[in-house]
């Protein structure tokens, strides 16, 4: 009676580990340091577990996509965003905590859409900050 309880046991411990390292840390994004950067939609993704938005961005190393990431549809909802209100093909004016590599991406922290609204993460970011 006691082996099989253990067996159960240790099964679920793995299980609880797996799914634990399976979700990545904040650790990876500089939230000390944002930037704000402007460009055009190219896909907006407003799903659990993370928001995702690849924006189409021009600078001095030239155009490219940068893929960003941002926090669950429940809290973009929350912090005042309306469905369908950032499309493909949207100019988009978007503040990151950028990744601390330096590649293209980040971590959304707010961003203004077509029509000047202004969707503010900073309230729920991962850091409290």
């Amino acid at each position: 009676m006691l082996r099989p309880l253990l067996a159960l046991a240790a099964t679920g411990a793995v299980l609880a580990a797996t799914q634990a390292q399976a979700h990545h840390s904040a650790a990876m994004f500089d939230f000390r340091n944002t930037k704000t950067l402007s460009g055009t939609v190219k896909k907006v993704e407003v799903i659990n577990p993370h928001t995702h938005m690849l924006v189409t961005i021009t600078d001095d190393r030239g155009t490219r996509d940068w893929n960003f990431e941002g926090h669950s549809a429940s809290n973009f909802y929350r912090a005042g965003y309306n469905r369908g209100a950032v499309q493909a093909g949207d100019p988009i004016t978007i503040t990151i905590a950028p990744m601390r590599d330096g590649s293209d991406g980040g971590y959304i922290v707010s961003f203004i859409t077509k029509d000047g609204d202004r969707v503010n993460m900073a309230s729920t970011s991962p850091t409290g900050r």
